[in-house]
């Protein structure tokens, strides 16, 4: 069918943005990819998600969205004519380019691939066939090959174009179901994020990863040709370069601050400019086969004969160091906003350098009011991560992300897990029926839940004061409910290392990322998606040892 319109400009001429139509974008500070969906919302239902979801922490996102009731065809503009400004702008500073489509096909999920970027291609292709997604040579009328189509209209001229058939959009979504208010809702299916991580494991297998800092002509040495460390001032020159440290260990969590700890063994040159490192002044940053894994302000140092041991933490215990520094009321906002906003403000007088990355709304409403120096702000963070928020520091990164983010970073079996692993069942944890009340005498209240039909009738309650309204509390307590139904299984990896041929890069096991996990070297059988809240990685003269540690994912399900 002909498109209604020949351009976005002849569009924008009659249809009205906020009724017909919106034009949605999420930038990231230094990304030079872009993933876009210029059909999103209702036009080719599902392309949207998808392209979103591909693009969380990792590149720029565009997305065109038809939200009509009905008709929102008639919004199409053909690729090769749409002239939107945002969506040219964002495409023309990207050198590397995904746009998501949407046709009928012939009634089974394929992926039609297109576009000049061939060889980006081939590796998308390949990323989703090992997933087991079916992936064909995009057709004439589809195969995004012209060089005006607006995939192609980036620095280098070539971009990738992915046509998912309705099948394979359908298969995204519970029973199917792709009208907006179940794209909305945030709910995914298993096949949605096993499609979007191949997509982005193929895309991350690519893209640059930050060089450690040059020490006059060379880069340092690391040990074992595997670590580089360094310590900087919090303007950030080079203290000192630790080429001959004895021990390294590193942590993540999640909602929480992580520590790093390097014992090394100074030379004479080195010993003096370890005798001027200071705390809170200086900071300390590990890089891992050259890329960037842990950075924090250095909290102790300790001199002895013939060692110093440097002990950090991350960003957020900047944040732990940090009140209020302005009174703020919030109504009906996003805990993601929320979380941002403290962020913001903790950081703003005395910024060290950071960065906040959004991977997706929480989804959660609440009320919260803040007033100036009253609380620490990394204690409001963290009661904000109890009623439906996560959120992580890699470097001078703060992640936030919903409790129930699904994004899969590997697979592990009993193959990766050579000394075996403890599985438990918190019961510890469970509730049935949470109640969340405000500030006492406020008469601010949640409830969630009541008799289980399997569990009977277990109940929690608990106060916090930062909520100011019974919707907030009453989203506080489902969300409570959401993390503790049915009993928790837990994964405990603390005592037991990773094989060194795991199939996970340690770089990108983040908290609140996912491991796909299947075991049965215990009675309790366990094969199912599990949540990643810690890290805990040593390197010294034994080698590396890395430790994971996995929870339950959230979910409305539950």
């Amino acid at each position: 069918m002909a498109d209604v319109y020949a351009s976005y400009t002849e569009l924008a001429a009659v249809e009205t943005e906020g009724v017909a139509y919106e034009r949605r974008q999420a930038l990231l500070a230094g990304s030079t990819w872009a993933s876009i969906a210029i059909h999103g919302g209702g036009i080719e239902p599902g392309s949207g998600e998808v392209a979103r979801a591909v693009a969380a922490g990792l590149m720029n996102f565009y997305e065109f969205a038809g939200i009509l009731t009905t008709d929102n065809v008639r919004l199409h503009v053909t690729s090769t004519h749409f002239d939107e400004p945002i969506a040219i702008g964002i495409v023309a500073d990207s050198d590397r380019t995904l746009s998501f489509h949407g046709f009928t096909g012939d009634g089974t999920p394929v992926t039609a691939l297109g576009g000049l970027d061939t060889v980006r291609g081939e590796a998308i292709r390949a990323a989703l066939t090992e997933a087991g997604f079916t992936v064909i040579d995009a057709p004439q009328e589809i195969s995004g090959a012209s060089p005006s189509n607006i995939v192609n209209e980036n620095e280098i001229g070539a971009g990738v174009q992915l046509e998912m058939s309705r099948a394979l959009r359908e298969s995204f979504f519970p029973n199917g179901d792709l009208r907006r208010a179940m794209r909305d809702s945030r709910q995914r299916t298993e096949i949605f994020a096993r499609y979007v991580a191949a997509i982005r494991a193929a895309m991350l297998a690519t893209v640059p990863q930050p060089a450690p800092p040059a020490v006059g002509d060379s880069a340092p040495r690391r040990c074992g040709s595997e670590y580089g460390v360094f310590i900087t001032d919090r303007e950030g020159s080079i203290l000192a370069v630790l080429n001959t440290f004895t021990r390294l260990e590193f942590f993540r969590l999640l909602n929480d601050a992580s520590n790093a700890t390097v014992r090394i063994v100074p030379d004479m040159d080195c010993c003096e400019q370890l005798g001027n490192v200071r705390s809170w002044r200086d900071w300390l940053h590990i890089y891992r086969n050259d890329e960037y894994v842990w950075g924090g302000p250095i909290l102790t140092a300790d001199w002895s004969l013939g060692q110093v041991e440097i002990n950090a933490a991350d960003i957020i215990a900047v944040l732990n160091r940090r009140t209020p520094h302005d009174s703020k009321s919030f109504r009906g906002t996003d805990l993601t906003d929320i979380a941002t906003w403290l962020i913001e403000d903790g950081l703003f007088p005395d910024d060290p350098g950071h960065t906040v990355k959004v991977m997706e709304q929480s989804g959660v409403s609440g009320s919260r009011e803040y007033t100036e120096d009253i609380g620490q702000t990394g204690d409001h963070l963290r009661k904000l991560a109890d009623t439906g928020l996560d959120f992580t520091a890699v470097g001078s990164s703060i992640l936030l992300l919903p409790d129930d983010w699904s994004a899969s970073v590997g697979l592990l079996t009993d193959a990766d897990l050579p000394d075996g692993l403890s599985v438990a069942e918190d019961g510890t944890a469970i509730a049935t029926r949470w109640v969340v009340y405000g500030e006492e005498g406020s008469g601010v209240k949640g409830v969630a839940g009541g008799i289980h039909p399997y569990y009977g009738l277990i109940e929690r309650s608990v106060q916090d004061s930062s909520i100011k309204d019974s919707e907030s509390a009453q989203a506080a307590a489902q969300s409570r409910l959401n993390a503790s139904l049915p009993v928790p299984v837990y994964i405990d990896t603390q005592e037991v290392t990773l094989s060194p041929d795991a199939g996970i890069d340690v770089a990108r096991v983040v908290p609140g990322w996912c491991v796909d996990l299947a075991t049965t070297t215990t009675c309790r059988d366990v094969s199912q998606r599990m949540k990643v809240t810690g890290l805990h990685v040593t390197a010294d003269g034994a080698g590396e040892s890395v430790k994971i540690q996995l929870g339950p994912v959230g979910s409305e399900d539950n």
